[in-house]
């Protein structure tokens, strides 16, 4: 019973401490510094976009003063009139104005407030026909207020043109998204081939190391056994071990990539692993999979996007001008130093504005040419990128059913072969060493073969996986 218990306790052990390719990729996407590079680029593109909204949307509020001091001298000739005019006058004059404006994103409408407030105080020496009167000191001011709402109705009709730039910025943060996400699948496939290269070779060292021990023991099993046995058995072990030295150097150096990629993890406590009974899921629909989920051509779709983008801007652009204006503007001004009269006035206007450049615009016409022609350039790119994708997916859909068909031979193959039939012929004195030679032989050439074929569906996965773009945790 305890002995049971050890056993349990071991395997449940192992199983914690294994190293699977899910745990591997999990670690290199949240601590290798690569992809902190990468998310720069894409927090960069996001203040672009973001920047680009706050330039077109946000209210714009600008505010001025002014202070300044007039001088000016007059002399009058031969006047008959008996109209005072100022022939010396200085004048201070304090001003502030202000202006707030803002576009709103979805009509493409422009709002406009506008103030100004000037307060000028005279000193003037005046002078009628009579010559000097005495001095008046008058205090003015004006103020203006104006409302001005106008929304586009044909050329940039619900901000068509002015939104292009925001527009354009979105679909670039949408590409960069991708971008980052096919940096980081190209990295992890590469780390993941060495994974599975390291799994390789401790998968081949642990099957020549069996041979070597079958070998030894019959070697060291009984007393009566020949010397000329004994030299074959010898040989044959040393050639096995030059064998397993080489393939523990391989392990040493993968060893060393794995940990260049994560350094945390010790890997003879915590060796890499993959399953022997091999899984994929191939998908039947290929095209529509494909459409659907492949980056490279989300990617083109999104250029696809851009180039309709500009060509919606530039066929709106050659749309005549036609604006609808609501205004309205009040002002109070007092002044005049004769009359100290006052005014106040109040202006409402609504108009539709209408203009068309009967000559064209030859450089928006260009530009329109140019990117409806691209939009054909684009589809071409899309088509043939879609073919080479559906090309190579099929070819190592192929490739993983064949080499299915080809692990489950050498597995049938594994089944009827006995590796201890020829030892055992030979402990009955009805065998020889030679037999038993190569009958280990044999039996390792094809452990060896299937654990080559497991291998090479795993990096087939690997491709199929990469080119699907499904490497990546969802």
């Amino acid at each position: 019973m305890m002995h049971l218990l050890l056993a349990f306790l071991l395997l449940f052990s192992h199983s914690v401490l294994a190293y699977t390719q899910k745990t591997f990729i999990k670690q290199l996407l949240s601590s290798h510094e690569f992809f902190e590079k990468e998310m720069i680029n894409l927090e960069i593109k996001q203040i672009e976009m973001m920047g680009d909204k706050a330039n077109y949307g946000n209210w714009d509020w600008d505010i001025g003063a002014e202070f300044g001091r007039i001088n000016k001298n007059k002399f009058k000739y031969d006047y008959i009139s008996s109209t005072d005019y100022a022939r010396n006058t200085n004048q201070t004059v304090r001003k502030i104005s202000s202006d707030l404006s803002k576009k709103f994103f979805t009509s493409g409408s422009e709002l406009t407030i506008s103030f100004d407030r000037s307060l000028p105080i005279k000193e003037e020496e005046m002078h009628d026909k009579n010559d000097y009167q005495l001095d008046k000191v008058t205090t003015e001011y004006l103020d203006d207020l104006s409302i001005h709402w106008t929304l586009p109705l044909l050329k940039n009709k619900d901000g068509i043109v002015d939104q292009k730039t925001y527009d354009l910025s979105v679909l670039d943060y949408d590409d960069e998204k991708l971008v980052l996400a096919e940096s980081q699948e190209d990295f992890i496939e590469d780390k993941v081939a060495e994974f599975i290269d390291w799994v390789a070779y401790k998968w081949q060292i642990e099957v020549v190391k069996g041979t070597i021990e079958r070998l030894t023991s019959t070697r060291e099993k009984t007393d009566s056994i020949l010397q000329r046995d004994v030299d074959m058995f010898s040989r044959s072990i040393d050639k096995h071990q030059r064998l397993l030295l080489s393939l523990k150097s391989k392990l040493k150096a993968q060893n060393s990539l794995l940990i260049d990629s994560i350094s945390s993890i010790n890997f003879s406590k915590n060796p890499p692993i993959l399953e022997h009974d091999f899984k994929i899921d191939l998908i039947n629909d290929l095209g529509h999979y494909c459409q659907a989920n492949v980056r490279d051509l989300r990617r083109i779709e999104l250029e696809i996007q851009k180039n309709n983008r500009y060509i919606k801007t530039y066929k709106n652009s050659k749309s005549p001008n036609l604006n609808f204006t609501l205004s309205a503007t009040k002002d109070d001004n007092k002044g005049n130093y004769s009359s100290y009269s006052k005014s106040s006035e109040t202006n409402y206007e609504a108009k539709l504005v209408f203009s068309y450049p009967l000559s064209g615009d030859v450089s928006n016409q260009v530009y329109l040419d140019k990117y409806q022609l691209k939009a054909r350039q684009i589809e071409l790119k899309y088509n043939n990128k879609f073919k080479d994708i559906l090309s190579d997916a099929n070819k190592i859909d192929i490739d993983i059913r064949q080499g299915l068909v080809q692990l489950s031979l050498i597995k049938q193959q594994l089944k009827t072969l006995k590796s201890n039939r020829e030892i055992n012929l030979y402990f009955q004195g009805e065998g020889s060493a030679t037999f038993v030679i190569s009958e280990q032989d044999d039996h390792q050439e094809l452990q060896l073969e299937n654990i080559t074929a497991l291998i090479d569906l795993y990096k087939n996965k690997l491709k199929y996986d990469s080119l699907l773009d499904r490497l990546l945790p969802s």
